[in-house]
């Protein structure tokens, strides 16, 4: 297993609830979220301002994905308290199929990774004192 969030989504009028991939592997210089294109689609990123971006990913290879123009609010859902929220920067991946936040963005959201095998996280001011288990990605 591996820690997945519940996110909001905000784009304008448009906003999307979805499981979201805590990837610390995922080094970024801002807070950045990759998305699939069936979301960005439904976001109306598609119709947005974009540049091209390449990434280098697992095994060495690299992969192009489609930078949208200006900073996008996402925010951490949380049942138990208000929701955590940042700016981020919105990428366009085709071919991936799950919402991925960098190591940067689950900084900004106060995520901490307590065990990625088993999935279970908290947030900063919650070290030592409480456990959130992952939400599934079938569940968005």
């Amino acid at each position: 297993m591996v820690v997945r969030v519940k996110l909001k989504i905000k784009a304008g009028d448009k906003g999307a609830i979805t499981s979201a991939l805590v990837n610390s592997g995922f080094e970024a210089m801002e807070p950045q979220l990759i998305i699939p294109l069936r979301l960005a689609e439904r976001l109306n990123f598609t119709s947005m301002e974009a540049d091209i971006e390449d990434f280098d990913v697992a095994g060495g290879s690299r992969a192009s994905g489609y930078r949208v123009k200006g900073k996008f609010e996402v925010e951490l859902v949380l049942r138990d308290r208000p929701p955590v929220r940042s700016l981020a920067s919105i990428t366009i991946l085709p071919g991936e199929r799950e919402v991925i936040i960098s190591d940067y963005l689950a900084s900004a959201l106060q995520i901490v990774i307590l065990d990625p095998q088993a999935g279970v996280w908290c947030l900063r001011d919650e070290l030592g004192a409480a456990q959130r288990p992952s939400v599934s990605a079938e569940e968005w």
